[in-house]
């Protein structure tokens, strides 16, 4: 074999090489990293309260790393973390009989509710800036900033005062884009 083919055969199999790297780190990010768990109720409600799916998926990556027995320092629950008054407040909406805060360890239950609330903060504000805001922050504080000279200008948020919140919202925003990127051919 000459030296120019010995040259051209490395090039190509240094090509399926990092390209064989490129797959497996895309599969790993996929599977591993950025999970698509509870698809079937992500599904549903998604289509029964006009939410995006892969909205659905970054809260809930976000929120509680797909761990459907998430509890954080707040004493939020579930998949989509939803708190003790915002989650009597839902189920109230939804009509869901003896709803106590340990029903949002079901995912069903838990997607539902946080979808539903989704839908809610998503025509209540005017972007999903906003609703997503609300949703960290809650609805009742976005309001004050949204009436703030200093954050709103009485209809629209226009700045977010708090860090925590103002991550919170670029980090759903980021993973919606990892999810659209990473599952196009499925969501």
């Amino acid at each position: 074999m000459n030296v120019k083919k010995r040259k051209k055969n490395r090039m190509a199999g240094l090509i399926l090489a990092l390209l064989l790297i490129a797959i497996g780190a895309a599969w790993y990010a996929a599977t591993v990293v950025f999970p698509i768990g509870y698809l079937d109720a992500v599904g549903k409600y998604s289509e029964e309260y006009g939410v995006d799916r892969v909205l659905i998926l970054a809260v809930i990556h976000a929120e509680s790393g797909f761990d459907p027995e998430a509890v954080s320092a707040a004493d939020a629950r579930g998949l989509m973390q939803i708190n003790g008054s915002t989650g009597i407040f839902i189920a109230g909406k939804l009509g869901i009989e003896g709803y106590t805060q340990d029903k949002l360890y079901d995912p069903e239950t838990s997607i539902r509710m946080g979808t539903w609330y989704l839908s809610y903060l998503g025509r209540l504000f005017s972007t999903e800036r906003t609703a997503l805001a609300a949703y960290n922050a809650g609805p009742g504080r976005v309001r004050e900033w949204i009436a703030s000279d200093d954050y709103g200008d009485g209809e629209n948020l226009l700045q977010i005062p708090y860090a925590e919140t103002r991550d919170y919202v670029e980090k759903i925003e980021l993973r919606k884009k990892i999810y659209r990127l990473l599952y196009f051919w499925k969501l």
